[in-house]
């Protein structure tokens, strides 16, 4: 079998990341703002998905602006499903796992997913 390893830039959805005082106030105040509305904030970074699953490694500047990220990382034995969400101007990919979402953007997302979900052998694989 061929080894899996696909990089991708990616956004993903973080609801425990919080904006760091490193930001100027109205940038921060702006951060607040949406993580209070939305229920978390989108984080710049990697996705990496491989035999053994889908992770993402938040990028160097958002580790700056950001307080004590951390990566995502979700076995391939937890993913229940994989599917394309619309989104403007680049799509969402999630991950279902069995403990609950995994939310990305990225440019080619309907395609992104699809091949994750075929690599990983994943449950389900539907539009949105």
């Amino acid at each position: 079998m061929e080894p899996l390893n696909i990089r991708k830039l990616a956004n993903a959805f973080m609801r425990t990341a919080t904006p760091s005082d490193a930001l100027l106030s109205e940038a921060l105040a702006a951060a607040q703002r949406f993580k209070r509305k939305h229920g978390g904030l989108w984080v710049g970074g990697t996705v990496v998905v491989t035999r053994d699953g889908v992770s993402f490694e938040p990028n160097r500047l958002n580790r700056v602006f950001h307080e004590d990220l951390e990566a995502i990382n979700v076995p391939a034995r937890d993913i229940r499903g994989v599917r394309h969400e619309f989104g403007w101007f680049t799509g969402i990919v999630v991950v279902t796992h069995v403990g609950g979402e995994f939310r990305f953007r990225c440019y080619g997302a309907r395609k992104f997913a699809a091949t994750i979900a075929a690599s990983l052998g994943s449950a389900s694989h539907a539009e949105r």
